[in-house]
C-alpha cells in the first residue's frame, strides 16, 4: 500500500512538517553550520533591528521611510536565513524533535525571554526619548511613524530572539564525509 506523504502545517509555529524534517536531515555543507558564521549573522541582525528602533529619533523625512522599509526587508530575509541556520529547531513543535533538541530549544527560549525583558526596557526608554523630541520639535507626524517603527522593531526582535540565542550557542557542526 502506498502511504501518502504528510505535510502537516503547524500554524502557531509558522512551519510545515516537511520543512523541519528536511532541515534536520539536510547534510549539504553550509557556512551557516559553523558557529562563527552564525554568530556574525546574529550580530548583524541585532544591529539592524537596533537601527530600525533607533531611527525613530531621526527627523521625519521621506528618506526615513525608505530606510525603514529597506532595514525591515533585510531583517526579514536574515530572519529566514537564521531559521535555516539553526535547522528550524526554534520553531519546530515538540513532536518533530528529540529530547536533546527540545531541551536545547527550551533553554534558548528561557534566555531569549530574559533578554527580551531587558530589551523592552530599552524600547521604553527609546519611546520616552522619542516623546521628548516630539514635544521639543512640535512634529505631530513623529508620534505615529515613530511608534510604528518601534513596534515593528520590537516584533522582529521578539520573533527572532529564540533563533538568535540558538544560533549563538549551538556548536559548529562537523563536516560530513561521504
Amino acid at each position: 500500500m502506498n502511504e501518502k506523504k504528510r505535510n502537516r502545517i503547524f500554524w502557531l509555529e509558522g512551519i510545515t512538517e516537511r520543512t523541519v524534517l528536511n532541515s534536520l536531515n539536510d547534510r549539504t555543507p553550509s557556512r551557516f553550520r559553523q558557529q562563527a558564521a552564525r554568530r556574525r549573522l546574529v550580530v548583524t541582525m541585532a544591529v539592524l533591528i537596533f537601527a530600525l528602533a533607533v531611527q525613530i529619533l531621526l527627523p521625519t523625512t521621506k528618506l526615513q521611510s525608505y530606510i525603514e522599509f529597506a532595514l525591515l526587508a533585510v531583517v526579514i530575509i536574515l530572519y529566514f536565513v537564521l531559521r535555516k541556520a539553526v535547522r528550524h529547531i526554534a520553531d519546530a513543535p515538540n513532536e518533530l524533535l528529540d529530547e536533546r533538541q527540545i531541551a536545547v530549544r527550551d533553554a534558548a527560549f528561557t534566555v531569549a525571554y530574559r533578554l527580551l525583558a531587558v530589551a523592552f526596557t530599552v524600547y521604553v526608554l527609546l519611546y520616552v526619548a522619542h516623546d521628548v523630541l516630539r514635544d521639543l520639535s512640535f512634529d505631530s507626524d513623529r508620534t505615529a511613524l515613530g511608534f510604528m517603527s518601534l513596534l515593528i522593531s520590537a516584533a522582529m526582535l521578539a520573533g527572532s530572539l529564540p533563533a538568535m540565542v540558538l544560533a549563538w550557542n549551538l556548536p559548529s557542526e562537523p563536516a560530513v564525509e561521504d
